[in-house]
């Protein structure tokens, strides 16, 4: 049964997910759901220190993030707590992290269709699609046999993989670079896919797509990324088989919707709200870190 108070982390937790960075400076914001946290302590402190987790991840302090999400498991080990140290780990880009708390909380609720999907998500920010082979098992039975829309992908993936020379294994460090760059930035990702291309004469390759609040600004967002992974040791192949990049929230929609329009038949493809469209235009005039 919830309690009264994850009802109230759940109200403020609604609030919080609109924000788009994390920000050392964000503690004058947030002094009303520390104040809320604090008076959580006393009558359900796992949920306090779970709020708080969550607040601290916002404030970019890592370290305090760590340390008031474990207090909260420590002090009752739940779907709950697990689930949202999960939440805070994804939010800061620590995504091994957060899918193996994500995994210790299906344990409490196997059926769960919200963590099923969460985990779902998150394999390929692992590197492991193999995690593919454990949940979506899990994902049809919960769904009345209906299938996961990716429940194909993890034997294609394999294949396009070896095709290329590499295993499941050659891509996981690479994909690991990139979360420890953009764990080290103030930025929150709005959204993520994978597209696996095809190419007439060649392998196809695997495309990671990362997208980002319209007011930052893509490519420098990109450039970190590629210095991190500039002095990675990994197959000499792998980037023939692997691709990714960084989007604006507003782009990222219009290739979503482009493909869904392609797929459904359309002979016009319509773009998602125009005007907002003319966001990007401002994009080139100044980066936001």
């Amino acid at each position: 049964m919830i309690s009264q108070s994850q009802i109230e982390f759940m109200q403020a937790y609604g609030e919080l997910s609109a924000l788009t960075r994390r920000d050392v400076t964000q503690g004058m914001k947030l002094v009303r759901h520390k104040k809320t946290a604090q008076s959580m302590l006393k009558k359900d402190p796992v949920s306090g220190n779970t709020l708080l987790g969550l607040l601290a991840c916002l404030e970019h302090d890592i370290a305090s993030m760590h340390l008031y999400h474990k207090k909260a498991i420590e002090l009752a080990e739940t779907c709950f707590s697990l689930v949202y140290y999960a939440v805070s780990l994804e939010k800061s880009c620590l995504w091994s992290e957060s899918a193996r708390f994500a995994l210790l909380a299906l344990d409490y609720d196997p059926s769960n269709l919200k963590i099923l999907e969460a985990i779902i998500q998150l394999a390929p920010l692992t590197g492991r699609f193999s995690l593919y082979k454990r949940v979506l098992p899990l994902w049809q039975e919960a769904s009345n046999g209906a299938q996961h829309p990716c429940h194909c992908d993890y034997q294609i993936i394999v294949d396009l993989l070896a095709r290329h020379g590499l295993l499941e294994k050659d891509l996981k460090p690479l994909v690991a670079a990139i979360g420890d760059a953009l764990s080290e930035t103030n930025i929150i990702l709005q959204g993520f896919r994978y597209d696996i291309v095809t190419r007439r004469h060649d392998a196809p390759f695997l495309h990671f797509r990362f997208a980002i609040p319209d007011e930052f600004v893509a490519s420098y967002y990109e450039d970190l990324v590629d210095a991190r992974i500039a002095s990675l040791l990994c197959h000499p192949r792998l980037f023939d088989a692997f691709s990714w990049s960084v989007e604006n929230a507003t782009v990222y929609q219009l290739y979503d919707c482009m493909d869904r329009e392609l797929e459904d038949g359309a002979e016009t493809i319509r773009i998602p709200d125009p005007e907002k469209m003319k966001l990007i235009e401002s994009l080139i005039e100044g980066v936001r870190v």
